[in-house]
């Protein structure tokens, strides 16, 4: 059932009648020249049978009768009709409207009329037989009604075609939307004359499948950093955890009993449970750097900031933690995110420093504040310096040293967070540095900033 309300049937009927119009007034032209030709020798005729008829009306004698006349001409032409009509002026005039007795308007037919020769008080009329007007007029009516029907199939025809290229890319449009429907979304662009409606269409589409594609990538991306994500936390999770149970089982079956096997076991299980603890409040922070940015941002001192962490350390730290900031370092951003970054880069330096000092140094640079934290420590080995930012990757000299491999990943993270960066600037050994910037807050000073 055709829906009439539709864009496709209102496409098709308009097409429709401007064809038909257009084929009609085309193919009726045709008619008409055709008609001309076709009528050229049945007006030939009728003109020579006027000129013959004159003439015998100009030689007549005085005293030859009107009837006379008539049958001496009727009696020499047989290719048209002459009728004898004693009609007045007016009534002449009048009767040049049409064929006597018929409704016809001959006179107005490619040339084709009644013609009047006036003989004294009455008058010739010369027109063509009527059998050959009527299958002139009937041949003249049947290709009409074959031109119409002809002019409305090939509008048909071509407004079906026309609906279809011009709904095509509407069409095309659809059939891409529901591949998206049905869970397919690589992207394929669209490729429509600019400048018009379509055209507009196309590319908003193009762009909203780009823009689909893109996240759809981004998920997965996402969804597999996330499995691999727990598949690396399990694993690390899944060592201590051995060991405890371990130990506990050692301690069920009388272990227990054994002093220095219980302290033993009892030391494993603090180091161990410490271990865990310490990774899940690794993962718990990586977990809220992972989430969309919803806290609010505020003004960060970055001097408080860094001494806040140093000052953390320096109690713990079995060796010195030099601080230098200099100039107005002010960054709009969390606190927390900035003590994640500085805290994580600090405790590395120290873990991996060998027991040299750490110096951290804080300054302006162009329109960012730059934050450098050094060790004196053997340096990264090159295997090492592509992915130490890696979670759960651990350096391959690290030796004994317990870790989670998650340091180096919250500094970049926190830092991404914060709209900067975090890289490894220096990797020799005794001059190991990581530097993070950060775009500082411009036109505020640190006696503005709000406490």
């Amino acid at each position: 059932m055709i829906d009439r309300g539709s864009l496709r049937f209102r496409l098709t009927l308009g097409y429709t009648l401007g064809g038909f119009a257009l084929f009609s007034v085309l193919g009726l032209l045709l008619l008409a020249v055709a008609f001309v030709y076709a009528t050229r020798p049945l007006a030939i005729s009728t003109a020579r049978t006027v000129r013959d008829v004159e003439a015998a009306v100009a030689a007549a004698s005085p005293g030859e009768s009107v009837d006379a006349l008539q049958r001496r001409i009727a009696a020499r032409e047989n290719r048209n009709e002459v009728v004898v009509a004693p009609l007045s002026d007016l009534a002449m005039r009048q009767a040049r409207k049409g064929l006597p007795g018929g409704e016809i308007d001959i006179g107005a037919i490619f040339g084709i009329s009644p013609n009047f020769i006036p003989v004294r008080d009455a008058g010739f009329v010369v027109f063509p037989r009527r059998e050959d007007v009527d299958a002139t007029l009937r041949a003249l009516y049947i290709g009409a009604v074959l031109v119409l029907a002809l002019a409305l199939w090939l509008a048909t025809l071509l407004a079906r075609v026309f609906t279809r290229e011009t709904l095509r890319p509407l069409l095309t449009v659809t059939a891409e939307l529901n591949r998206f429907a049905h869970g397919d979304f690589a992207p394929r662009p669209l490729e429509v004359a600019s400048g018009t409606e379509f055209g507009a269409l196309a590319a908003a589409y193009n762009a909203a499948a780009g823009s689909v594609s893109e996240a759809f990538g981004e998920r997965r991306r996402v969804e597999e950093q996330i499995r691999q994500f727990v598949a690396e936390a399990g694993h690390e999770l899944r060592t201590p955890l051995t060991v405890v149970a371990g130990y506990v089982e050692v301690l069920r079956r009388g272990g227990f009993d054994d002093i220095e096997l219980r302290r033993g076991a009892l030391s494993a299980l603090t180091a161990e449970i410490k271990r865990m603890r310490t990774l899940v409040e690794r993962l718990m922070t990586l977990a809220r750097l992972d989430r969309v940015l919803d806290e609010e941002s505020e003004v960060i001192d970055v001097r408080s900031i860094i001494k806040q962490a140093v000052d953390s350390f320096a109690v713990i730290a079995r060796t010195s933690i030099d601080l230098e900031a200099t100039g107005e370092l002010l960054v709009l951003g969390s606190p927390a995110d900035l003590y994640e970054a500085v805290a994580n880069l600090i405790e590395n330096a120290l873990k991996y420093g060998d027991g040299a000092p750490v110096s951290v140094r804080a300054n302006l640079a162009g329109r960012s504040v730059v934050i450098r934290v050094c060790d004196g420590g053997p340096g990264i080995a090159e295997v090492d310096r592509g992915r130490i930012f890696e979670r759960f990757y651990r350096g391959s000299d690290r030796g004994a040293i317990a870790g989670s491999g998650l340091g180096l990943s919250i500094a970049a993270k926190a830092a991404q967070r914060l709209g900067g960066d975090v890289w490894l600037e220096d990797y020799r050994a005794g001059s190991t540095t990581f530097t993070l910037e950060v775009p500082k807050l411009e036109g505020l000073s640190v006696l503005e900033s709000p406490r």
